[in-house]
């Protein structure tokens, strides 16, 4: 559990190395929209993240709802994030996924975006922290003893804020993420190592996270 007192955040991590019969499981209950999408993607291991991804979210979200999750209907909300409509609504949710991990989050009161990013070796993050970031966080992850790491916390972080948000990422890199980001509040998450996460609810409001890993 992390964060502080306050509204409640539930959180999973996902594993997408599950088995054959899993997938096909899982790509029984997107929709047709899903479905295709899956399809479209240019190589098995994605199309496995992808099914595994969003399978996962219809069962989390479907049974927090008490609903059955093929039944659940998205919609593009009008910042551009995806939403609930029809008669299964009620929850805030949003989903990252990076490497072979997924990371979803929902949250019942408040907006929620939440981001999983893998370290990718032979990046210039000094130089991207400069060109992205604030001044003090772009010295930071220059002055950091990992700066990979450093990098990846920071950028978790913004991707977070901007999907909680529903906006482009690019407008959010230059607001500082430290604790509060302007009107949203941000957490980091403990993920696998080679990972940095983070989870981000409209509002200034300290929250709590309780964190489980997901599995078929």
């Amino acid at each position: 559990m992390s964060g502080a007192a306050g509204c409640v955040v539930r959180a999973w991590l996902v594993d997408d190395q599950v088995s054959q019969s899993c997938v096909a499981e899982l790509f029984g209950v997107l929709d047709a929209g899903e479905r295709r999408r899956a399809d479209r993607r240019d190589t098995a291991d994605g199309r496995r993240r992808f099914v595994v991804a969003h399978g996962a979210v219809r069962r989390i979200v479907g049974e927090h709802l008490g609903a059955p999750p093929g039944e659940l209907v998205w919609r593009i909300g009008p910042d551009g994030k995806p939403e609930l409509d029809g008669p299964w609504t009620g929850v805030r949710v949003n989903l990252s996924h990076s490497g072979g991990l997924c990371l979803i989050a929902l949250c019942d009161t408040r907006e929620v975006g939440v981001d999983v990013q893998r370290h990718v070796p032979g990046v210039d993050v000094v130089a991207m922290a400069r060109r992205y970031f604030p001044a003090d966080e772009a010295a930071s992850v220059a002055a950091a003893d990992d700066p990979v790491d450093a990098f990846a916390r920071l950028w978790a972080r913004k991707e977070a804020v901007s999907k909680a948000a529903g906006g482009r990422l690019m407008p959010v890199l230059r607001v500082p993420v430290e604790s509060v980001a302007s009107d949203y509040r941000v957490v980091d998450l403990s993920v696998s190592a080679g990972f940095r996460a983070a989870v981000a609810l409209a509002g200034a409001e300290p929250f709590t996270v309780e964190m489980a890993e997901w599995r078929p």
